[in-house]
């Protein structure tokens, strides 16, 4: 399964299906994060790609486009990020899992993508 994660931060999303047999793509627009993901899955032996991506500039996942699964774990802190996020998804293919925890802009967002909970605070878009 290709996966791609957005925003991975800390990337626990993308390990997790690394772990699971997936090739993992982890994006975020922070070179900080990127370094830190790539160095915790080395020093566990585990192997995914990790990119400097920008969601203003998607160009390097549209062209890996469609992705099995896309996984986002606590974006929509911030209003451009829930606005570039709308724009995005759909254009990514596959489905995508969200664990949000309540921030402001995801109430609108949920809906917009007619979201289904699959568990605690964690919702497949559509």
């Amino acid at each position: 399964m290709r996966v791609l994660e957005l925003g991975c931060g800390l990337g626990l999303p993308a390990l997790t299906a690394a772990l699971r047999g997936a090739d993992v793509l982890a994006t975020d627009w922070a070179d900080e994060a990127i370094e830190l993901l790539r160095r915790n899955a080395e020093l566990n032996g585990v192997f995914l790609r990790v990119a400097r991506v920008r969601w203003s500039e998607p160009e390097p996942l549209l062209r890996a486009a469609p992705w099995d699964l896309v996984l986002g774990a606590d974006l929509l802190y911030e209003a451009r990020n829930a606005e570039q996020l709308a724009e995005l998804l759909p254009l990514l293919g596959g489905e995508m899992l969200l664990a949000e925890p309540g921030r402001p802009y995801s109430k609108e967002f949920l809906e917009h993508f007619r979201a289904e909970s699959v568990g605690e605070r964690i919702y497949r878009l559509r």
